[in-house]
Order: structure tokens, then sequence, then C-alpha cells
């Protein structure tokens, strides 16, 4: 009963069951040594010289670690605005402790999508440059749709925001990677992934901002931030996320064209998020915050599908080029008899 149920959410969003996958595997290299050399390598990737040639690509499962460490000293930096407030309680500090309790988690989950891009040809500059210009972005793209009428839908209350906010945040993705050269579905993901967390980032600042001008201490603040930081790997970042894979899945090199948002792979695998949004900002109560877990782990499972997918495409490009006798990297056709001079 439990199979068929699956069987027939995959059809309906078109997501693939999950193949060799290990969890275990995937944080494998999570608590291993790692020094400062191998994070710098991590980092230095995506810009002209360090994109691998694509039969250099390992399209096995990914191991990410990075994400681990950045949000472990994030936490820390955080920790450490909570605590020189509570030593010094001087204003000065609130702006640093919101903005780095803020973006600890989602910017930690943006890191762990860019280690999980094996084609490894997307920089830290543009992740770094879509996080900032894409949340912003995405909120303007949103505030003014939340400007149009919405008469008849006021009985869903909250949960209006899943079906303004996922299509804002889609149009600031269209809006701020446009260039052809990042065509695979894992950088679909990268990206989505990258406004999603700017857009959570600059949220939980409004919010945690509007709660501390509400209160009467920093308890509420701060409390604010762990609850909204702990549950946004399973909200903005990971829907958009998906609504990239979506949009790439489509799209591809070509320049977008309002015909690929009526095809079934986009729109079947866009409305997930729009209504896991739904779900998530709906007055459903139920208990240890299994409504957000739940919502969360669907997400996930396909996040990590979509994952597959992409390193399939990865697969096929490079047997095509084997197959072809071209090279990867050069992209000139191998002769095998050309004479030596």
């Amino acid at each position: 009963m439990s199979e068929d149920l699956s069987s027939k959410f995959r059809d309906l969003t078109s997501t693939e069951r999950l193949e060799g996958f290990s969890l275990q595997a995937l944080f494998s290299e999570v608590f291993k040594k790692h020094d400062v050399a191998d994070i710098e390598r991590q980092f230095c990737v995506g810009t002209p010289g360090t994109i691998p040639d694509i039969q250099d690509v390992d399209t096995s499962w990914p191991r990410p670690w990075m994400f681990l460490r950045a949000l472990t000293g994030s936490v820390i930096v955080y920790l450490l605005f909570v605590f020189c407030w509570h030593l010094f309680e001087n204003i000065n500090l609130l702006p640093g402790l919101i903005f780095t309790g803020a973006m600890a988690i989602p910017l930690a989950t943006v890191l762990f999508f860019f280690e999980v891009n094996v084609r490894k040809n997307v920089s830290l500059y543009q992740t770094i440059r879509l996080v900032m210009l894409g949340g912003v972005v995405s909120l303007l793209f949103s505030l003014v749709l939340f400007e149009l009428p919405t008469d008849g839908l006021g009985w869903m209350e909250a949960s209006i925001a899943g079906l303004i906010e996922e299509p804002g945040k889609l149009l600031a993705l269209l809006f701020v990677a446009k260039s052809s050269q990042y065509r695979y579905k894992l950088n679909g993901l990268l990206f989505g992934a990258c406004v999603g967390a700017g857009f959570a980032i600059f949220e939980s600042m409004g919010y945690a901002f509007q709660v501390m001008l509400q209160a009467d201490g920093i308890d509420e603040v701060t409390e604010n931030i762990l609850l909204r930081g702990v549950l946004s790997p399973g909200a903005h970042v990971v829907w958009t996320a998906i609504a990239g894979a979506a949009l790439w899945r489509v799209k591809g090199t070509a320049p977008f064209r309002w015909s690929m948002v009526q095809q079934p792979q986009f729109w079947r695998l866009f409305l997930v998020p729009v209504v896991l949004h739904v779900i998530w900002n709906s007055g459903l109560e139920l208990p240890f915050l299994m409504k957000y877990v739940a919502a969360g782990f669907v997400a996930w499972v396909i996040v990590l599908s979509l994952v597959q997918e992409g390193l399939k495409e990865l697969r096929t490009e490079k047997a095509d080029l084997l197959n072809k006798g071209v090279d990867g990297k050069n992209g000139f056709r191998v002769n095998e008899n050309a004479n030596e001079n």
C-alpha cells in the first residue's frame, strides 16, 4: 500500500525512486579531519581554470562536509553575540546578533547545495551574489504580488503566502540567473537554494526586528531566531531549490519562454513547494512540530531524487562525449589514427 502511494506520488511530481542512496555515505566525510587547505580547495571552483573536464567529474553520490563547519562557525559567532549582549547589554550588538542568527543555518544549507553541485562550475562569488541579490529581489517580487487583489482567498489566511511567495521567488530566480553557461539541473538546485536562503535570511531578520520592537527583553528575539533557524532547512531554501530544478528541467541552455511553465515536467514539480508552503502556513497543529518535520521530510526526499536526476544528467553527458570521441575540455574529436609529429 505504501509503495503504491509512493509510486503515485513520484508519478505526480515526475520524480524518481532513490537508487544506491545511503544517508550514512552521504555524510561520511562530515566528521573526518579536514585542514584549511581542504576547505580552500572546496571553495576554489567555478572560476576560469578551475572548472574540471566533464570526464573528470565524479558522478557518484556526493559527500559534502564543509557545510557543517560553516554552520558550526556561524553558530559560535551568534552565541558570542548573545553572550556579549547578556554581559554588556549594548544595543549596538543587536544588529549583529540578528544577522548572524538569521544567516547561520540557511547559509550552511546553501553550502550543502554548493558541495552537491559536483560539476563544480559555480563559483563562491556567484553563490553569494545569488543569495544577496536573489533574496532582496524575491522579497520585492513577493511584496508586489501581495498587492494584487486576493478577494475570495481570505479564508486561506497565512497559507496564501504559498501562492504568492513561491512564484515571487521563481521570478527572482529568472531575473538573477540568466547565464546559459549554468545549464545543469544541479545548477538549478543550487541557484534556487541561494534565492530561497536569501529570502529566508531577510525575512527572519525582519521578524526578529519586529519581535525586538515589541518585546521587553532579548529572550523572545533569540527564541524567534532559534525556531526559524532550526526550521529553515525544510522551508524556503529547499522549496526554492525544488522550483529551480523544475525550471532547469525545461530550460537548460535555452532562453526562458513562458511556454516552458506549461510543460508538465515543470508545473508538476513546481506545485510541490507551493503545496508544502500552504501546508506549512496552515492552521493545522500537530504535537512536537510534526507538521514542519513531515513537510521538510517530503521536501528533502524530493531534493535527493533531483540530485540523483542531476547526477544521471552528468553521466549521460560523459557517456555521449566518450561515444562521440570528443574531448570534454577542448571540445574536439579525438582521432586515434592521427600521425604524431
